[in-house]
């Protein structure tokens, strides 16, 4: 029979520095069969006073302190509050940053047909958070500002000055345009073919935006003097597709919203019917990924509210005068002796899978009084073209005027 040693225990305690409330007196007592050979070295731990009556519970301790640090809890917590509601929000850099950031760019350059005028298209050099954060319709591969009509996120200019290009190249002293409303935004600044005029389109945002949407502007080159291209203040461009475009030294056709077309389309709670597609073709397409493609009928409404316009052929005189139907007019382009015109727009019916670049296609050939001439082309919808490199659609494309020829198309 195996017998086991013996082994000695031996309580030790670690000393620690007692606290400053009063120690609590507790002695620890032990068990008889503890009480070795060895015990003649030792007092008897039941005699000693044991130095961990010395520690007090935690709580204790939180309890005596509470008093002392209530007023600091409080002006700590404020003070956390207060830092976390700064951090939700943007924060200004030190003026010196700030005033490197907003350092207004070198301003856009455009030079006069006639190679004797420049103008410096002045402009910030970071949009402002408003115009960051304003709604957007995203409607087959667009996204469109409603308020003001156009492609969302459209930078701007603040102001036009007017050089002179003296013969020694250097640039005579500025000559502000003037006349438009202070704040407004500038955009589409083009030339008359003469030179003579500048055409361009303002926006102004009031608080209730009431007047967001753009209006066309001419100007005086000589003067600088600005003025409304309309008479009517309640004619609006729509310039999501193309815009404006001179067709003489003193005419031009405009994209205008149509003036009947009222509110926006509602979008209804409960859908008029199923939503159904079909395939059929005998093999299979690919299609690529598109973002912002339309969805329903109620997109398809969408984007025929927004994208229609009304063509209106305004003279430097006031006179105007609309041409053509309602359309998806796309572009725009005057033959090189000004009698003709180029027109592009889109029709239905729309896809669910493609973005606009793909919807049917009409090209046509009016006049620049607004007779129609010739039928082009009407390329049906394209939802198959292939995915490979180069693919096109199938019909007639890139239809221009040249440019050595009077009215001749290629």
């Amino acid at each position: 029979m195996m017998r086991l040693p013996k082994v000695n225990h031996r309580l030790s305690f670690l000393s620690l520095p007692p606290f400053s409330l009063p120690s609590l007196t507790t002695s620890v007592r032990t068990h008889a069969h503890l009480r070795t050979h060895h015990s003649k070295r030792f007092k008897s731990i039941s005699t000693m006073p044991c130095r961990l009556g010395n520690l007090v519970p935690l709580n204790s301790i939180a309890a005596e302190n509470v008093g002392s640090r209530s007023s600091a809890s409080v002006s700590s917590t404020s003070t956390t509050e207060e830092e976390e509601a700064l951090a939700c929000k943007y924060q200004l850099p030190p003026p010196e940053i700030k005033d490197i950031v907003d350092a207004p760019p070198l301003p856009a350059l455009s030079i006069s047909p006639q190679k004797d005028k420049m103008l410096f298209l002045k402009r910030r050099s970071l949009p402002p958070l408003a115009e960051l954060a304003r709604p957007e319709e995203k409607l087959a591969g667009l996204r469109i500002d409603g308020k003001c009509n156009t492609k969302s996120r459209m930078s701007f200019y603040t102001g036009i000055g007017i050089h002179q290009l003296m013969p020694d190249g250097t640039l005579g002293p500025e000559k502000e345009v003037h006349g438009y409303p202070d704040g407004a935004k500038i955009n589409f600044v083009t030339w008359s073919l003469d030179g003579r005029h500048l055409a361009f389109s303002i926006r102004v945002f009031e608080e209730d935006n009431s007047s967001s949407k753009l209006r066309v502007w001419v100007a005086n080159v000589e003067t600088g003097q600005a003025r409304p291209l309309f008479q009517s203040p309640d004619v609006y461009l729509n310039a999501v597709f193309d815009n404006f475009v001179w067709v003489d030294n003193s005419s031009l056709l405009v994209c205008t919203i149509p003036s009947s077309r009222g509110d926006p389309p509602k979008k209804p709670s409960v859908p008029s019917g199923p939503k159904i597609q079909s395939n059929e073709q005998k093999n299979v397409v690919q299609v690529r990924t598109f973002q912002d493609l339309l969805k329903d009928e109620y997109d398809e409404d969408l984007f025929d509210y927004y994208v229609t316009s009304q063509l209106v052929l305004a003279s430097l005189d006031g006179t105007a005068k609309e041409v053509g139907p309602p359309a998806v007019y796309t572009s725009m382009d005057p033959s090189p002796d000004q009698k003709y015109l180029l027109m592009s727009s889109i029709h239905r019916p729309y896809s669910f899978i493609v973005p606009r670049g793909r919807f049917p296609k009409k090209v046509e050939v009016w006049t620049t009084d607004g007779k129609f001439v010739r039928e082009l082309c009407d390329l049906p919808l394209a939802e198959d073209i292939p995915i490979a490199i180069s693919s096109v659609r199938k019909g007639m494309r890139a239809i221009n005027w040249r440019a050595d020829k009077p009215s001749t198309l290629y």
